[in-house]
């Protein structure tokens, strides 16, 4: 049996600061190789991966972002036959982790290259800060820091973790930074009884992403049947009253209200983007909401598969990425479900069991359903290997994992593990996150770094010639495939497109060379502008 210190033995003796800081600067060490083996435009941004689609995605939503429009959050602006502008809302999340990627692009100005390269700075950074949180937490649940800092590399080693450690969106780095830091905020009010910074910590989450809600709904729930344990030689109104005025209650609450504010003014702002016409129920950002729950679902959903498909990427993300490879696999989850899936099911059920046997239970055992409190309401959603990213909310099942694993080797020595052991299992721990790291960085051809400049080059040039002209662009292509809607989006951010026919009066891009005096980009290398009046004449002189 693995045993773990008490609440009230850890309320009087918590690890000494010297020991978490040394354990710390290993952690930190190996974290910064996120930035040297991954940080290119190679790498990650190929264009047939959901990574990159979501990146450009997110990437157009921030870019548009600004007070001309109430901070309403859309991809793109379009014009329709008669020349009436739409937009193309995405307005159901918090908007503040967009308003961190809007503040990291804003000082680059028309440069997409700077742009991506600021904002995956930014998805590095959280993707540190988020495994720095996990560390600190792991230091006041195990009471052992090189255990915690062992923990804490493994877990973030996985596939899931890296590939989408710099991917550009506020439903991975940024949500589960939030997420991470609640549970920081639950350690300290569970051992400490800070209840407050708890409540500012979860306001905060809710502010970066709806991913909070999934932590804090085992949370809640075993506090409230914690109280009742205590309460159980209570009266029965005496323990209603007691349950009402529960910590536990009034998180649940506050949380609620707050969510409720930021929907509130999501869908006021879309109301009033569309001007009323549409009723609640029919905005935009209400019906994914329906579609994304499974409240109206579009097929029905086959259970075994699904429960399947998770406890695949539960072995991914238990996985570290360097091993992988040796077993001729580059990325999970299509190429390994059956090994995966035992993998995921060994560690769920080796998990449960040690929730059983250490003490605090309740944070325990919360990790260890975050991410299945978010995929069984999202089940409609989270099915999609289009939304493989949301693989990263398993990561309580890893910490926990190997935190059992690395505190089950302690206990075989009657007193404290010697200073060789804790050492070494940090070094090794390195060793595997620094490796996975370099692995990953050779996931993609080097040609793509060079098609994408290229790109990102030509655009730039378009976005600096017209950026004192409000004319619409019209967009002839939807391919190649690096000239998708998702990127066009981003390279044209704040302005309008118009889909429906070349106009007199505007702009015309296309992949294609014309020997023309419209031409007002001759200098670039694979996309071209063009005044639409101007070629609209070479068309009519040549047909």
């Amino acid at each position: 049996m693995i045993l773990i210190p008490s609440e009230a033995s850890v309320r009087r003796s918590v690890a000494g600061k010297r020991p978490v800081l040394l354990a710390c600067l290993p952690l930190l060490l190996a974290l910064s190789t996120v930035f040297v083996f991954g940080h290119d435009l190679r790498s990650h941004l190929e264009r047939s991966s959901d990574h990159s689609m979501l990146t450009y995605h997110k990437m157009a939503i921030a870019a548009n972002l600004s007070l001309d429009h109430n901070f309403l959050m859309f991809y793109r602006q379009t014009l329709d036959a008669e020349g009436k502008p739409s937009y193309d809302l995405y307005n159901r999340f918090p908007i503040g982790g967009y308003v961190l990627i809007a503040l990291a692009i804003l000082p680059f100005g028309d440069d997409l290259a700077a742009q991506l390269y600021a904002a995956r700075t930014l998805m590095l950074l959280c993707f540190a800060a988020t495994a720095l949180l996990a560390y600190l937490s792991l230091c006041r649940l195990t009471r052992q820091p090189w255990i915690a800092a062992s923990a804490t590399l493994m877990a973030f080693s996985s596939f899931y973790c890296l590939f989408y450690g710099d991917m550009v969106s506020d439903e991975t780095g940024i949500d589960l930074l939030g997420a991470m830091l609640t549970f920081h905020g639950m350690v300290l009010f569970v051992q400490a009884g800070r209840f407050r910074q708890l409540l500012v910590k979860t306001c905060i989450a809710l502010l970066m992403g709806w991913h909070v809600y999934a932590l804090l709904l085992p949370f809640i729930a075993l506090g409230l049947v914690r109280e009742c344990r205590r309460a159980r030689l209570v009266p029965f109104k005496q323990k209603v009253a007691l349950l009402i005025r529960s910590r536990y209650v009034l998180l649940g609450l506050v949380a609620l209200l707050v969510g409720l504010a930021v929907l509130t003014f999501n869908f006021a702002n879309e109301y009033v983007a569309l001007k009323g016409e549409k009723s609640l129920v029919e905005l935009p950002s209400f019906q994914s909401m329906v579609r994304r729950t499974g409240v109206e679902p579009d097929v029905r959903l086959d259970w075994g598969s699904f429960l399947l498909g998770q406890f695949s990427r539960i072995g991914g993300m238990t996985t570290p990425y360097f091993l992988l490879p040796a077993l001729g696999v580059l990325r999970p989850p299509e190429s390994y479900v059956p090994l995966s899936v035992g993998v995921g099911l060994g560690v769920f059920v080796a998990c449960v069991f040690g929730v059983c046997v250490t003490r605090p239970r309740i944070l325990w055992a919360t990790l260890v359903l975050f991410g299945f409190c978010w995929a069984l309401p999202m089940r409609h959603n989270v099915k999609s290997l289009a939304h493989a990213f949301e693989s990263v909310f398993y990561i309580g099942l890893p910490l926990v994992f190997f935190s059992l694993i690395l505190l089950g080797v302690s206990q075989r020595f009657r007193s404290s593990p010697p200073p060789s052991l804790s050492v070494g299992s940090v070094g090794v721990a390195m060793i595997v996150f620094v490796l996975s790291c370099f692995q990953m960085s050779h996931l993609y051809a080097p040609d793509a770094a060079q098609r994408l400049k290229v790109v990102l080059s030509d655009f730039t040039a378009i976005r600096r010639l017209t950026a004192d002209e409000p004319l619409p662009f019209f967009v002839p292509f939807s391919t190649p495939p690096d000239l998708m809607w998702e990127n066009i989006n981003y390279y044209l951010s704040r302005r309008i497109i118009s889909n429906h026919s070349l106009t007199a009066e505007g702009f015309t891009i296309m992949p294609d060379r014309l020997d023309t005096d419209a031409l007002l980009t001759p200098q670039n290398g694979r996309i071209f502008l063009y005044d639409s009046k101007g070629l609209l004449e070479m068309y009519r002189q040549a047909y």
